[in-house]
């Protein structure tokens, strides 16, 4: 990327669940080294030694994984942040644990890391020392004074070291708390501060949101972009459709954008390519061309085509997309037709539903057994086989209807019906919504109104 008016860009890996291993974060930092980014930041909430157990130092083995991860990422043109989630259980006026963070922070100096963060996200905004309670008067003094004291002392090993932390209120709209607004009085200048819009997971971030955040912390903001993670209550979901909902003006608030990824990094590609012409053209991106763009990228001009058809059903969102539209107005037209008296054996509507089910289990095929970027399909099964599943379902529906229709014996559909249909039902993932589901409905419902049809 030549130019950007984005100085920082970024992939941030700090999702809760599997986080990455070393060969994974080693090709997505040569991935978006190639694609314009310039900074990595890693801090997985399941990292023992960062989070739950961040007094700990890292096994030697560990640290020799990160000292090659650090040197492949300078050589990429990236640079490497390490990060602590010690807010979880620290006693901000402890000097022992503030020797804890110094010494995990000098162990990885001496890797060649010179970008450093403090997060301090997800916890409870309270003491757990009683040291703190007599030191403090609020919490936000606290998190001031640690962070303070960070920043002097990654200074004093070395002026080229920088801090950056992320807020325990952390989004939201103005006028944001008292906290934010003590955190930014307090906070030295050159600390950047996280944000990661009006929501935890935005739909949109707008110039306003970014400038309004800015004027509470008395400094622009770094954006956060919790898309396309799919952590937490979104592990079901399968985040592969373009960023959009991002003002083209926003760099003008901010110092850069960070993207938080999924635990799937092959699948994140693809979003990551629609961020990448984001960040290098704002003002002219169109999300939809650059997805179109994106999934071949990522997955093989020989599989575009079924990979955009899974794409197309895998749209469920913080960003609201219409999910899987193609789907959703077929299987309307088909239950329309029907509510019509048209015959199920010959509409058009129906038949034109079955031949896009069909294309769907196709494409599950195609993806399953002929992709060649394996770590997209290892990534992708689980989705993969729900929207076969679905396809099935929408079929077998649609059998059902038939053999109803034609007066034929509707034991063997229906039974193969509710199979599919507890399949789907039961499936930890998500994909297409329930989109399909009056349409299941309605054929158990009129296979069940068939006369000694049912056992």
């Amino acid at each position: 990327m030549t130019h950007s008016p984005f100085p920082i860009r970024g992939v941030i890996e700090a999702f809760y669940g599997v986080y990455y291993t070393a060969p994974e974060r080693d090709d997505l930092i040569s991935f978006i080294a190639e694609h314009g980014f310039n900074h990595y930041i890693y801090g997985p909430k399941n990292d023992r030694q960062h989070r739950a157990r961040w007094r700990e130092p890292y096994p030697d083995y560990i640290m020799e994984q990160f000292a090659k991860t650090v040197s492949h990422a300078k050589k990429c043109g990236v640079d490497f942040c390490y990060s602590i989630g010690c807010g979880v259980s620290i006693n901000y006026a402890s000097e022992t644990d503030f020797a804890h963070i110094t010494s995990k922070f000098k162990a990885f100096y001496d890797i060649g890391v010179r970008k450093f963060m403090i997060m301090l996200d997800d916890i409870s905004a309270e003491f757990h020392h009683a040291e703190d309670r007599a030191r403090y008067t609020s919490y936000a003094e606290a998190h001031v004074d640690l962070t303070n004291k960070l920043y002097h002392w990654l200074k004093s090993v070395d002026a080229g070291c920088e801090l950056s932390m992320c807020p325990t209120d952390y989004h939201g709209q103005a006028p944001f708390s008292p906290y934010l607004h003590e955190l930014g009085e307090g906070l030295h200048p050159a600390i950047d501060i996280y944000y990661t819009g009006p929501d935890i997971c935005s739909r949109t971030i707008s110039e306003k949101d970014s400038t309004d955040f800015a004027a509470a912390v008395n400094r622009k903001p770094v954006i956060w972009d919790n898309y396309p993670v799919n952590d937490l209550e979104m592990t079901g979901e399968m985040h592969i459709g373009p960023i959009y909902g991002r003002d083209a003006s926003l760099p003008k608030a901010s110092k850069g954008l960070f993207v938080n990824t999924m635990s799937q990094a092959e699948a994140s590609k693809v979003v990551l390519v629609t961020y990448s012409d984001y960040f290098a053209d704002p003002v002219n991106y169109n999300p939809w061309k650059s997805w179109d763009k994106a999934i071949r990228v990522v997955g093989g001009d020989e599989n575009y085509e079924s990979l955009r058809r899974f794409a197309e059903i895998s749209l469920q969102s913080c960003l609201g997309c219409d999910n899987a539209q193609t789907l959703n107005q077929l299987t309307k037209n088909a239950l329309d037709a029907i509510d019509a008296k048209e015959q199920v054996s010959t509409s058009p509507a129906v038949q034109l539903l079955h031949e896009y089910l069909d294309s769907l289990d196709e494409a599950g095929y195609i993806l399953k057994f002929r992709m060649r970027n394996y770590a997209l399909r290892n990534n992708l099964i689980p989705w993969i086989e729900l929207m076969e599943s679905w396809a099935w379902a929408g079929r077998r529906a649609i059998a059902v209807l038939k053999a109803v229709e034609n007066n034929e014996d509707i034991t063997v559909p229906f039974n193969w019906l509710n199979e599919s249909a507890k399949e789907v039902k039961l499936h930890p993932k998500t994909i297409a919504g329930d989109i399909l589901m009056p349409l299941i409905k309605f054929a158990k419902s009129k296979a069940e109104a068939v006369k000694g049809s049912i056992v």
